[in-house]
């Protein structure tokens, strides 16, 4: 299996591989019933030669405090702050079981799914992973495994331009109806404000590819450090900062990501609206309500 996955990754995963690999772990899964028939997911690949603070947990705050059900799949960090490491660093318990899950995305429209609850097939592959130090086709998997049973669309943040052209076959092949896949600069999974974004809208018949260039969109910040990773404890902090109504180049990235989440879904059909409704989510206090109101359901003991 080593020698495998690792000859896998010197020649590039084909979408074939990518899509057999994906659907079968997904078939494994633990699934997630929701009334919801169309659910977001917001996340990204990790593996990114910039690593940023947790914008796209915060930013699927934003999202679902505006009307559109969001499930937020994700796990801890090796060696940062995962989604996972945020939630629980803001008091939240992480391990639901899938009917938790399901009533919490139908009342508050929002769950946060930690992946390895829903994904016991998984631990076979712990082993194997911690055995390569390189990347392989499991750093592209996790974005691809939501285990909520409904119809899919997805804002996806990938760790390599390339992954550009090889994944919006695999979205369409494992039944995501709508996905924007995205890779900012200098690196990040995520759609940047210090650079432009490299982005492919992925629909059921066409790929629609374009630039997100933060200057046109009056999101720009300069310098990379305003928006690098932080610690848990520090990242839960910004978190209630930023949906709180502190500005700067943090709520900027939120905003701008949250924007490209409603895009993706389909609520905007453009990110100038897109933005002008998630600061407006900010500024009234509804995004922050949205949060307290999830950590307080599932207030860890």
């Amino acid at each position: 299996m080593v020698s495998s996955l690792t000859e896998m990754a010197r020649r590039g995963e084909t979408p074939r591989e990518v899509s057999v690999l994906a659907a079968a772990f997904r078939d494994a899964s633990v699934p997630v019933k929701t009334a919801h028939p169309v659910v977001l997911d917001m996340c990204g690949t990790g593996g990114a030669r910039f690593r940023t603070f947790n914008v796209s947990s915060i930013a699927s705050i934003v999202v679902s405090s505006l009307g559109v059900p969001v499930a937020k799949h994700g796990n801890r960090s090796n060696r940062g702050c995962g989604s996972a490491d945020l939630f629980e660093a803001l008091g939240t318990r992480l391990m639901l079981s899938p009917e938790e899950a399901g009533s919490s995305l139908d009342s508050m429209g929002f769950a946060f799914l930690f992946a390895p609850g829903f994904h016991p097939a998984m631990r076979y592959a712990v082993p194997i992973r911690k055995e390569i130090s390189t990347r392989t086709v499991f750093n592209m998997l996790g974005p691809l495994l939501n285990p909520v049973r409904s119809r899919r669309r997805q804002l996806m943040g990938v760790y390599s331009p390339k992954l550009l052209d090889l994944l919006p076959k695999v979205v369409r092949d494992i039944g995501t109806e709508r996905a924007l896949l995205v890779h900012g600069r200098p690196g990040m999974d995520e759609v940047s404000v210090v650079g432009p974004t490299s982005a492919v809208l992925v629909t059921s018949d066409r790929e629609e590819r374009f630039l997100i260039d933060p200057r046109e969109l009056g999101l720009y910040h300069p310098d990379p450090s305003d928006i690098c990773e932080l610690d848990p404890s520090m990242s839960a902090a910004a978190t209630r900062d930023i949906l709180g109504g502190m500005v700067g180049a943090r709520r900027d990235m939120v905003v701008l990501n949250a924007a490209c989440g409603l895009l993706a879904y389909g609520a905007v059909d453009d990110l100038d609206r897109g933005i002008r409704k998630c600061e407006a989510a900010i500024d009234t206090g509804r995004a922050l309500a949205k949060l307290n109101e999830y950590v307080s359901h599932f207030r860890s003991a």
